[in-house]
């Protein structure tokens, strides 16, 4: 009999029982302590009338009856009150739901009476003499005037002071005994009564659920990881995590836990009463089984060494170690060594028992030569590349390697050597084309302000001289008026795209309808396309192409690509214009035909200054492009360019709008 009861006590059925118990009495547990901790008001008050819930029910209908009668009287009142208009709605609302209150209580009676005129309101028998009596006598009553009250609940006294403030009103309020169905008293008693009665039961519940919780885990702590008392702990496959990072994932799953119970809305008890349970249980079911996992390791004496920290301290300790030993450098060169000492140790071993020693001796001899060939080359090679890392520190990145020659033991070297000269060809490179861009940027910007400068001054001197006709004065100043605009277009299109390209510009996205800026764009720059002699094609799938952008930038865009093809199109062609959308873009293309002959890459076409008509005769600044790729960057979207031959297309993608959920 002690064998089999033994075997039940550690078989893998009786563990999982276990646990199922623990899991069930935890529940027991927290249901009962929430419960008692939920109605802990009710529990701690002698009767139902000293409840909190019972207070706070009878002193609204106290209110109730005091705002109806005394305040607000009746609807002719309040209309004839003179107040606005949103007040009148209020007070007419308000008498409204107290009057449909009121009309739902039976067991909560009044009587208000004005000793002026002797006016009496009571919801019980009209003139009944008896009706003061009646609430007087029960254990419930209160009576309040303008001077103060009799009861001793004050919950509300100051709002019902205020409003008895300088009437002659005497209000007594009761809840008549012994209650009748039908109201929230009677409904609250109940209620009351059930949780009275039924609470003993729950404090047992509670007590025998922590016993039996306690009893239950105290056996799996002992029983875990043994199969047979006083046997070896066996692990299961959860123990093959890393202590700490199982230590991680059970904290990680904590605060997902509380971050949830934390929305959980607590006006409903039941609700919030099964919303916990439900997290609390989950949680146990995590947290047990690591829990016992701990506790085997703790057994078996290796919670620290299954760490991860543990294991990767003792990695870099051992690591540091063949380091300093200098174990760890090449390691197949380790190897070499010892097999080529141990071959060299067979052949002499070998010749020295064989009656043909010299033939062995002479392979030996050959064996080492070719030993010591090998090791030379190496030694070669490596010079080599040390020469090589010599000449590219000094600057010489052409220095070429002769990578063919070299032993296959340090192939993997120079090709490393080889790849930090190409890196750095790259970069020295890079940082040429950026030295050449902004000598190029500065020659630009300096013509482009010089010439309507040089305009103005030699207009001015013109002016200067004084022997002028005033048909020549105009004309001149026209010119100096035609120059300054230039020139300050010209700067502000400069400030404009530092700032963009800066990013320090305001983005104000909103919905935009990229077809309806088109066809306004399309109307804007009707005349200037009729100017340029230019055939202009606009192709569109949807009537609205809804974008998530800036207006005032996109517009600024919209009109940059139109002045572009309007100075730099060949006269007598055709611009396509095409607006059509992607999955998650609306996509913009503009196609024409250059006037000039192309001769830059198409990512030069958007740096600053830079024209397809490098003879700078005509009037662009060369800012256009890289003021539109900078906005549209900005604004989330897509710029680019291409060009074959003298065939120009922008495509600009700007994301689409999406509808927001209320």
């Amino acid at each position: 009999m002690a064998i089999k009861l033994k075997n039940i006590k550690y078989s893998t059925g009786a563990k999982i029982t276990a646990g199922i118990l623990v899991w069930l009495f935890f529940m027991g547990t927290f249901v009962s302590s929430a419960f008692l901790l939920s109605n802990h008001q009710t529990l701690f008050s002698n009767n139902y009338y000293e409840s909190n819930q019972f207070q706070t029910e009878f002193t609204t209908r106290v209110h109730n009856v005091i705002e109806l009668n005394v305040k607000l009287k009746n609807e002719e009142k309040i209309k004839a009150s003179g107040e606005a208009e949103s007040v009148i709605s209020d007070n007419l609302d308000r008498i409204h739901r107290i009057q449909d209150r009121l009309s739902k209580t039976v067991n909560f009676a009044y009587y208000i009476k004005n000793p002026l005129d002797n006016e009496i309101i009571t919801n019980l028998t009209t003139g009944n003499p008896n009706a003061l009596d009646l609430i007087q006598k029960q254990a419930t009553a209160v009576h309040y005037n303008q001077w103060g009250a009799d009861s001793k609940d004050s919950s509300l006294d100051d709002s019902i002071h205020e409003m008895l403030a300088g009437t002659p009103y005497e209000v007594y309020a009761a809840v008549i005994e012994p209650l009748k169905p039908g109201d929230i008293f009677y409904d609250d008693y109940v209620a009351y009564a059930r949780i009275k009665s039924f609470s003993p039961y729950v404090y047992y519940a509670l007590i025998i659920s922590i016993l039996l919780m306690g009893i239950t885990f105290i056996y799996l702590a002992f029983v875990t990881g043994r199969r047979e008392k006083e046997g070896e702990i066996v692990h299961s496959l959860v123990d093959r995590i890393y202590t700490d990072v199982y230590s991680l994932l059970v904290f990680i799953a904590a605060l997902l836990s509380i971050a949830v119970a934390s929305n959980i809305p607590l006006q409903d008890r039941i609700e919030s009463i099964v919303g916990f349970s439900i997290i609390l249980g989950i949680d146990v079911l995590i947290g047990l089984p690591y829990v016992l996992s701990m506790i085997r390791q703790l057994k078996s004496k290796q919670l620290l060494r299954n760490s991860l920290v543990y294991r990767m301290i003792k990695g870099l300790t051992l690591f540091v170690k063949l380091s300093m030993n200098g174990k760890v450098f090449k390691v197949w060169t380790l190897f070499l060594l010892l097999a080529y000492g141990a071959a060299n140790l067979m052949i002499f071993m070998y010749g020295c028992s064989s009656n043909n020693a010299p033939r062995f001796f002479c392979l030996l001899l050959i064996f080492n030569i070719a030993a010591l060939y090998f090791a030379a080359k190496s030694l070669w090679s490596l010079s080599q590349i040390i020469e090589a890392a010599k000449e590219i520190s000094t600057g010489n990145l052409d220095y070429i390697m002769d990578q063919t020659k070299l032993s296959v033991a340090f192939s993997d070297f120079a090709q490393d050597i080889q790849n930090i000269q190409g890196g750095l060809k790259k970069a020295v490179a890079k940082a040429l084309e950026g030295e050449r861009m902004k000598i190029d940027l500065i020659t630009n910007v300096s013509h482009d302000l010089k010439t309507p400068l040089t305009s103005i001054i030699n207009y001015v001197d013109l002016l200067k001289r004084g022997d002028l006709n005033q048909e020549k004065v105009d004309d001149y100043v026209g010119i100096l008026e035609e120059k300054s605009a230039r020139l300050k277009q010209l700067i502000e299109d400069l400030v404009e795209a530092s700032k963009a390209s800066s990013g320090n510009l305001t983005i104000k996205a909103e919905k935009v309808d990229l077809h309806e800026l088109i066809l306004q764009a399309c109307g804007e720059y009707e005349d200037k396309l009729r100017v340029a002699e230019l055939d202009l094609r606009l192709s569109t799938s949807d009537e609205k192409t809804l974008v998530f952008a800036d207006g005032k930038h996109m517009w600024r865009i919209v009109e940059n690509l139109f002045s572009n093809v309007t100075k730099y199109s060949m006269p007598h062609s055709r611009v396509y214009i095409n607006l059509t959308i992607s999955d998650q873009f609306g996509l913009l293309t503009i196609k024409n035909i250059s006037a000039f002959p192309l001769e830059i890459s198409s990512e030069q076409l958007t740096e600053r200054f830079v024209r397809g008509d490098v003879s700078r005769t005509t009037e662009g600044s060369g800012l256009g492009l890289s003021i539109a790729q900078s906005l549209t960057t900005l604004q989330g979207g897509r710029f680019k360019i291409e060009n074959d031959g003298d065939l120009f297309k922008v495509l600009v993608e700007i994301p689409l709008w999406t509808e927001m959920p209320e």
